[in-house]
Formats: C-alpha cells, sequence, structure tokens
C-alpha cells in the first residue's frame, strides 16, 4: 500500500482528529525516512496553522509535544523562506548558514545538540495552497560526519513524496489547527 493510500485509510479511520494527526505523521516520516535514508529526527514537518500566521511543528515528536510553532515570515527560519518563495530549497553547507539553531538542541531527540549541516527543505502543497513545510537534515560534528550531500534527486524525491502526502496531510489536520 502507498503513502497516498495509507493516509486514506487513516482518516477513514480517525478522521481529522489529534490521533489521525499523530499516525499520519508517523506514516510520512517513516517513507521519507526510507526515500533519503536519514534518523526520523533528521525529519521536521510542519504545518500552517489555521490563521496562516504561524508554523507549528507536528514533527518531530517533542517540539509536536510542546506546541513549538514559529512565525511563518520569521527572517531567519528556513521552513518561513521556502514557504514564502514556495519554492524548495538544498543547502549542503547549513552550519555557515544563517538558520534557527534552537531546534538543534531539543531534547528527546537521538541527535539533540548535534548540528545540522545539511538540508533540504521544500512547501507542503495542496493544489496552489501552502499548508506546511518539510525539512530533511543530515546531522553531525561535521559535515562529513553528517553523511552525503543532498543532490537535486533527493530533491526531486522528497517532493514526489509531498505531492503523495499533501492532500491526505491537509484532510488529518484538525480544525481549528491552532
Amino acid at each position: 500500500m502507498g503513502l497516498k493510500e495509507q493516509l486514506r485509510v487513516i482518516q477513514e479511520q480517525y478522521g481529522n482528529t489529534k490521533q489521525g494527526l499523530d499516525e499520519g505523521v508517523k506514516a510520512i516520516v517513516a517513507a521519507v525516512t526510507m526515500s533519503l535514508k536519514v534518523k526520523p529526527d533528521e525529519v521536521a514537518l510542519l504545518v500552517l496553522t489555521t490563521t496562516g500566521n504561524t508554523l507549528k511543528f507536528v514533527w518531530p515528536e517533542p517540539l509536536y509535544k510542546s506546541n513549538a510553532v514559529l512565525p511563518a515570515m520569521h527572517k531567519n527560519a528556513v521552513a518561513s523562506a521556502v514557504l514564502q518563495a514556495r519554492k524548495g530549497k538544498v543547502d549542503n553547507r547549513m552550519a555557515e548558514s544563517r538558520h534557527l539553531k534552537f531546534f538543534e538542541n531539543v531534547k528527546g531527540l537521538e541527535t539533540s545538540g548535534v548540528p545540522i549541516q545539511k538540508m533540504v527543505a521544500l512547501p507542503v502543497m495542496a493544489g496552489d495552497s501552502p499548508i506546511g513545510v518539510v525539512e530533511v537534515s543530515r546531522k553531525g560534528r561535521t559535515a562529513e560526519e553528517a553523511g552525503p550531500n543532498f543532490t537535486p534527486e533527493d530533491a526531486q524525491k522528497l517532493l514526489a513524496l509531498a505531492k503523495e502526502f499533501a492532500a491526505g496531510l491537509a484532510a488529518l489536520v484538525p480544525q481549528p489547527f491552532i
């Protein structure tokens, strides 16, 4: 069963409830980690809140449980820039790029305190409307330790996955989502 079908089944079983969103996000993260060969806590999934003014983390789990959000228009957040531009980004020099390092130090993750060295990020679009952002990183003390650079092919894999899961994710988000 493909990801799109998994999300449809989850939506039928749970509807747009917190439990449905939790189950759907776990399926999405599993697909992303397998496709891009990263650890689950190297994936971040953010969804626009009902107001459209903030992005709320729905993954990794410690950020979701803490209700972590960031302004959709934040000047230093990769997620905000990707959302505003509606265009993906590959940065294999993240440790040197300006970004919010706070999220590298989230407690409860296998990679807590390990810097993000490389990232591919893109908006999640339901039709013409952005509903969130997916970020995939490689963490390590050095760029070499983090693993291979992300390639345009990796970005295309992530884009294909995002297209597959966008509508299903949108259907699982409880309303209002704050």
